[in-house]
């Protein structure tokens, strides 16, 4: 599709909770969005209410590795700098460059969240700030949704003494675990695999001085009632995954709540969030 009708498409399957990747080659005026799927079955599902055509591709091409002399990195304040190559050697030397800050190393997987997205970005971003309020060592992060693990890796290394990574995904949570030993924080984290709504609704892990959710807009909207109660008082809300259009809606159901959203980033159409229990 074209420019102009991308934000509809991009809505569209949102809503009809879709997970989607967007692809815009060089001198190209379309974008193209495509949908990996694990059987034949359900990609004609997909096909069937959205149009396409569907292609079979080997597990390791559904998503390219960073190359081996990978450039890419992104800069979070003046304390974290996260790069996608997975070289052990480029990561020294990156750590060498950048001796004063934290480096992160998140090559694409097959686990959402490298830090060169929007929504991870924004994440991290409010994450560095909120950590520097924390005392080292006495506070804890919930991580929902959390992907590759990034956040959770992040905030061990920024002083927590644990984080709880919560992920339906098998897949994702094994790279998150594979993540967290690469940087050697597993012994601070907990991974989960379940329902971060059931979870939070029970407080299963008590309260955190923290809270990330980097999710679709409708799942937040049925999160942010349980949230207080997983929070202590002042505690952090960190949330991302929705877009500028639905960011009223966010903030609403946010309010509605007593957990108002206080500071917003918009980085293209995606938008992150940060508030405080009062």
């Amino acid at each position: 599709m074209d420019e102009e009708h991308l934000e509809d498409w991009e809505i569209r399957l949102i809503m009809a909770e879709v997970v989607y990747t967007l692809e815009k080659q060089v001198k190209r005026k379309n974008w193209q969005i495509s949908s990996y799927l694990t059987t034949r079955a359900h990609a004609d599902e997909i096909r069937e209410l959205f149009g396409g055509g569907v292609t079979e591709v080997r597990p390791d091409d559904w998503q390219p590795m960073a190359e081996i002399g990978a450039k890419t990195r992104l800069k979070i304040r003046d304390t974290l700098v996260v790069t996608e190559a997975e070289d052990e050697a480029i990561w020294a030397s990156v750590k060498a460059e950048f001796a004063d800050r934290i480096v992160l190393s998140f090559p694409p997987q097959l686990a959402f969240g490298t830090g060169g997205h929007q929504t991870t970005a924004g994440c991290l971003r409010f994450l560095v700030d909120a950590a520097k309020t924390q005392e080292e060592e006495k506070w804890r992060l919930l991580d929902l949704g959390c992907g590759s693990g990034i956040l959770a890796v992040a905030a061990v290394l920024m002083g927590a003494r644990e984080a709880v990574a919560v992920e339906n995904d098998p897949l994702a949570l094994k790279y998150a675990r594979l993540n967290a030993e690469r940087h050697g924080v597993a012994d601070k984290i907990q991974y989960v695999e379940g329902d971060a709504i059931a979870l939070t609704e029970s407080c299963a892990f008590g309260q955190f001085e923290m809270v990330a959710a980097n999710l679709f807009s409708d799942l937040l909207i049925q999160l942010f009632p349980y949230f207080p109660d997983n929070l202590l008082a002042g505690g952090d809300v960190i949330v991302s995954g929705f877009l500028t259009s639905q960011t009223r809606s966010v903030a609403q159901r946010a309010e509605s709540v007593d957990l108002p959203l206080a500071d917003f980033q918009r980085r293209g159409k995606w938008v992150a969030a940060h508030g405080n229990k009062p």
